[in-house]
């Protein structure tokens, strides 16, 4: 993306979210000469506690080429109530989050065709991400924003990304970090990720979109010992009236427990659940049986 000479100058509105990095608020734009919409999103920090910040607002640079990623307008430094704050300036997403959405609708699941428009928007940017040699490593709803009119679903929060030497797995250096639900496998038995991690997680959120569930039921245990046991040793249940059989297919081509046996963002892009869709345009410019849980506790103190 063309660097952007002049300032943004904008305004703070109100708070829209918050996170272990700080806060997001809406805010205003006034620049008549900068190509910039009139309301954005902020995303900031202390400028002391900034550093995933500034790491994620590079990562989003790499991926400006791709509409289905959020947009970074750029960043600034600015001083409130005595302190200075790290901002990343966004895409603001009108529709909220995916999670949002899905709660909306009493977490019954979505319409087929809502669900397909955003399924194939996120593999056209997983798809993207991982051709840049990336790995987003926290696919989830709630990292999903639907943007503009049409609701455009597209990826949000890098902050776990990491860069990958290939397709092969690699070993983490230091634990497990994302969101406990949507950890695949491998990354929770072996400490491994790959581009294979992003398709799990993807296959769980298509699954939440379908059937308005989770796809780990964890109600017998709040415990996250427990969850990762079911993910480690269990197998996914698609046994779901919502399901149909090519979604079913579907999901299984995402949930194979060997990575190396799970669909790409590409290929699944062709299975039979998508290709019959023809409601979502493709946006982007340029593309190149359980076990005693107690076992698991090693796992925490990664």
């Amino acid at each position: 993306m063309a660097a952007i000479s002049d300032p943004i100058i904008w305004t703070r509105g109100k708070t829209i979210g918050r996170g272990s990095f700080g806060i997001v608020t809406s805010a205003t734009t006034t620049n008549s000469s900068v190509d910039i919409p009139s309301t954005i999103a902020v995303k900031s920090a202390l400028f002391s506690h900034s550093k995933s910040l500034q790491k994620e607002r590079e990562l989003l640079h790499e991926f400006q080429d791709c509409d289905h990623v959020i947009r970074c307008f750029g960043a600034d430094v600015t001083e409130e109530d005595g302190k200075i704050l790290y901002n990343m300036l966004l895409e603001y997403a009108s529709g909220g989050s995916l999670a949002d959405r899905i709660g909306q609708n009493s977490r019954k699941g979505l319409q087929d065709f809502e669900v397909k428009q955003h399924a194939k928007s996120l593999l056209l940017g997983i798809s993207h991400i991982h051709g840049r040699g990336f790995v987003h490593l926290d696919i989830k709803p709630d990292n999903i924003l639907l943007v503009g009119t049409e609701k455009v679903a597209k990826i949000a929060d890098f902050g776990f990304a990491k860069k990958v030497g290939g397709v092969k797995s690699q070993k983490r250096k230091h634990g497990l970090k994302g969101t406990p639900l949507y950890m695949a496998p491998e990354l929770v038995l072996d400490n491994e990720y790959g581009p294979e991690a992003d398709i799990w997680a993807f296959g769980c959120t298509v699954f939440e979109m379908v059937t308005g569930k989770t796809m780990w039921d964890c109600s017998e245990a709040n415990d996250v010992v427990y969850l990762l046991c079911k993910i480690g040793m269990g197998s996914p249940d698609l046994q779901n009236k919502r399901l149909s059989k090519e979604a079913e297919d579907f999901l299984k081509k995402c949930l194979v427990k060997e990575p190396r046996s799970r669909w790409t963002a590409d290929m699944l892009l062709k299975h039979p659940f998508l290709s019959s869709d023809d409601n979502v345009v493709v946006r982007e410019r340029t593309r190149k049986k359980e076990l005693n849980p107690f076992l698991f506790i090693r796992y925490l103190c990664w």
